[in-house]
């Protein structure tokens, strides 16, 4: 049997995380698919899962579902990019405070970050956060597969009907 944890590095400490049901990594893949498409060839590099983002640059790390930076790579930040554009995680009932609590107050600290973007796997709901021209952060839900989510600063948009097909 497949375990059903992996592990988060937080404060220098490993959390033991659960894993995600197949949906949440399906409509993840279809994010990094669209991203990859609509994003690499502006000279962005996608990832998925496995690499990770620095909020702090010493004691937090995460592993986004999918983020998007302009990030050179270098041979010191193979493992950990600290410089993500975009991050978006896909909830589950495990991740949910996780996601939507403690990632949005770490995530929304990087300088670099523009967009954070927190989808239901299961029903059409996203939750958009984006800075302001002040520099606030600001939430904007969608919960119709016909909405478009606008992403001026990335020069994009991503319709949901593509992400819940």
């Amino acid at each position: 049997m497949a375990s059903k944890t992996h592990y988060g590095f937080f404060n220098r400490k490993l959390i033991e995380m659960q894993n995600e049901k197949d949906i949440s990594n399906e409509i993840a893949g279809i994010i990094y698919a669209f991203l990859l498409l609509h994003l690499k060839p502006k000279g962005f590099q996608i990832y998925i899962n496995d690499v990770k983002v620095s909020t702090d640059n010493i004691t937090k790390f995460y592993y986004p579902d999918v983020f998007a930076t302009r990030e050179q790579r270098t041979e010191k930040n193979q493992y950990i990019k600290s410089e993500p554009e975009l991050i978006v995680e896909v909830i589950s009932p495990t991740t949910h405070i996780t996601d939507t609590v403690d990632k949005y107050i770490a995530y929304t600290n990087i300088p670099s970050l523009k967009y954070y973007l927190i989808a239901e796997p299961e029903t059409v709901y996203v939750t958009l956060y984006s800075k302001n021209a002040e520099g606030k952060w600001e939430a904007m839900s969608y919960v119709r597969k016909s909405d478009v989510l606008a992403l001026p600063l990335l020069d994009i948009s991503l319709p949901l009907a593509e992400v819940y097909k």
